[in-house]
């Protein structure tokens, strides 16, 4: 039991420290900042689930496996509000959500025999999969080759865990070294899909400094305390929808996007009268903020 609250502790400090120290550092006009983030807790508490299985097989405690069901969950449930692109209060409640649905599959591994808690994880994960499946399909906030991989990883595991749930669990195939191969090889491709999503940027970025450009909403705060927060939002909303109408690999970042448009500024200054109608104070307020184009330069 205290090896499993050691290796809990230890994921869990793991993906405190990317988070808070590690991913602020990341070298990149701080594109899609909570979509890596939720990915890195998602990917680390999938490590840690693998642990917890390896610690259960080992000493059969109940502790780590309620620890590593728990995770499992959780894991796909994250990245599912990672790749959606919600926003910070919707963001907020699904995550709520998904610690809630994590808790009650432990809950129910705590509680059931171990044949019926395993039909109960496997059916909760065939739709939280499914969800971050689909969530990865239609989002916006991820490129599309990242977010097909996730898509294929999180839909694969569904039908996985589907067919485990009703009654594949006393199969061959279905058995927990195997089982926790497939749940592996789910982990590695979505760790590829992040990868992919940074390395293209610092690519880009090192191409030269035009090649990378970020346009915002100048004075966020104080647009957001004279029009509101919904008047904001759907102002950045536009203005992305017009970004990737142009191209197809541009990406949020915090009151904007990051795009490789020759010209950004001037070509969505374009794009936003006459496609979006935007009148001139609105179109105003785009700029290209210093501090993106230095770390361009940088890089």
């Amino acid at each position: 039991m205290l090896l499993t609250i050691g290796l809990l502790a230890m994921c869990l400090g793991v993906a405190v420290g990317i988070v808070s120290v590690a991913l602020p550092r990341v070298s990149m006009p701080v594109p899609l900042t909570p979509f890596l983030r939720y990915a890195t807790i998602a990917g680390v508490l999938a490590v840690g689930s693998i642990v917890m299985y390896a610690v259960h097989a080992s000493d059969g405690g109940r502790g780590s496996l309620v620890v590593a069901d728990g995770a499992m969950t959780l894991s796909p449930a994250l990245m599912a509000v990672g790749v959606r692109g919600f926003s910070p209060r919707a963001r907020r409640v699904a995550a709520g959500l998904a610690v809630t649905v994590a808790a009650a599959v432990g809950a129910c591994t705590a509680l059931s025999d171990p044949d019926a808690a395993l039909v109960i994880k496997s059916a909760i994960l065939t739709f939280v999969c499914a969800g971050c499946a689909i969530a990865a399909l239609v989002t916006t906030t991820v490129a599309p080759i990242p977010a097909r991989l996730i898509a294929g990883a999180m839909g694969g595991y569904a039908l996985y865990s589907g067919a485990r749930a009703l009654g594949g669990h006393t199969s061959a195939l279905f058995s927990p070294e195997l089982a926790t191969a497939v749940a592996t090889l789910a982990v590695l491709v979505c760790g590829a899909a992040v990868i992919v999503t940074i390395h293209p940027a610092r690519r880009v970025a090192a191409d030269g400094p035009n090649a990378l450009s970020v346009v915002v909403m100048d004075d966020a705060r104080l647009l957001a305390q004279a029009y509101g927060n919904e008047r904001l939002r759907s102002l950045v909303d536009e203005l992305r929808a017009a970004a990737r109408a142009l191209d197809d690999h541009a990406f949020d970042v915090r009151h904007g996007v990051a795009t490789a448009l020759p010209s950004a500024l001037a070509t969505l200054e374009h794009q936003m009268q006459h496609s979006f109608a935007w009148n001139p104070e609105e179109i105003a307020l785009l700029t290209e903020p210093a501090a993106a184009r230095a770390r361009t330069d940088d890089d």
